[in-house]
């Protein structure tokens, strides 16, 4: 599925960022960035598989996300994803894309590993 390849690439990209040898502190905020554009994109996929749509704005993400657990479409050890992944994903994406948020290396970490148990969850669901 192609929106599921597009979020391992995101995740893909911000883990190279940060074993890059820049000094540079900005790498973080993108790679926080990029983290999120993949979550985002592992949702479409998940939503586009069982609800066959997508959100259209990123707030939607949220919401479609509850929907799927409703429909039992997302096993009960992710149901937790939707308030500690998506709802930050949400509130922190235009501030990491436009913004420019400043950014630890800990915290960009943090991010990466949120986007890794995404994807993890969405294979799940998408294989069942």
């Amino acid at each position: 599925m192609r929106e599921l390849k597009e979020a391992e690439f995101w995740l893909e990209s911000a883990k190279n960022l940060m074993e890059s040898a820049s000094p540079d502190r900005e790498r973080y905020t993108v790679a926080v960035a990029q983290a999120i554009h993949s979550i985002i994109r592992a949702n479409d996929a998940l939503t586009l598989k069982f609800l066959k749509r997508r959100a259209m704005r990123h707030d939607d993400a949220v919401r479609l996300f509850r929907d799927l657990i409703g429909l039992n479409k997302i096993p009960s050890k992710f149901a937790d994803l939707g308030s500690t992944v998506i709802i930050p994903a949400v509130q922190t994406k235009s501030k990491a894309d436009y913004k420019g948020i400043e950014v630890s290396k800990a915290e960009a970490e943090r991010w990466i590993r949120k986007a890794q148990k995404f994807i993890e969850c969405a294979k799940e669901c998408l294989k069942a």
